[in-house]
């Protein structure tokens, strides 16, 4: 577990990594095709056309070993994740490419960070919701990100019909 001292210690450096990550996925990635930005749009992303994608065989971890291990240890990015948002960028591993779920759940976390005001506050609220949350759990905003990825996903393939009965 991650100890107060050190949670206010390495959140700074957190952002500094998470500014990085997303210059560099801005840099390198491609734009959303098409049907993701519908779904975007769906899942309230404003600044649609600014989201870029980069499919990777991992997930990057910072180059900080302490951080590193922090973001392991709280399974926030571990050798298990299939994708990672930072801001606009959207980093996809290329096992996980076409899950249509993940790049829902990617994009209400675009949509959580323009919401909160941008990327720093964004990144603080994230992981203290994370670092609040019983050892270092979900918490809401990833809870969001997941309930609204899955909803979103179920509604797609939906027949029109059970939509309107739903009131949907």
């Amino acid at each position: 577990m991650i100890d107060q001292q050190t949670f206010h210690r390495l959140l700074p450096v957190a952002c500094e990594w998470a500014k990085a990550q997303e210059e560099f996925v801005l840099a390198r990635g491609t734009p959303l095709g098409s049907r993701y930005v519908a779904d975007a749009q769906r899942v309230g992303v404003q600044d649609y056309a600014r989201v870029r994608v980069l499919v990777a065989d991992r997930m990057p971890l910072p180059e900080n070993e302490e951080l590193a291990e922090a973001a392991r240890q709280t399974q926030i990015i571990s050798s298990a994740s299939r994708g990672v948002t930072v801001g606009h960028g959207i980093v996809i591993r290329a096992d996980a490419w076409g899950d249509r779920e993940l790049m829902l759940h990617q994009l209400v976390h675009v949509a959580q960070c323009e919401r909160s005001g941008g990327l720093q506050s964004f990144v603080e609220s994230y992981l203290s919701d994370r670092h609040h949350s019983e050892k270092f759990t979900l918490g809401a905003l990833e809870e969001e990100a997941r309930r609204i990825a899955h909803e979103r996903n179920v509604l797609s393939w939906t027949p029109d019909c059970w939509r309107i009965r739903a009131g949907k």
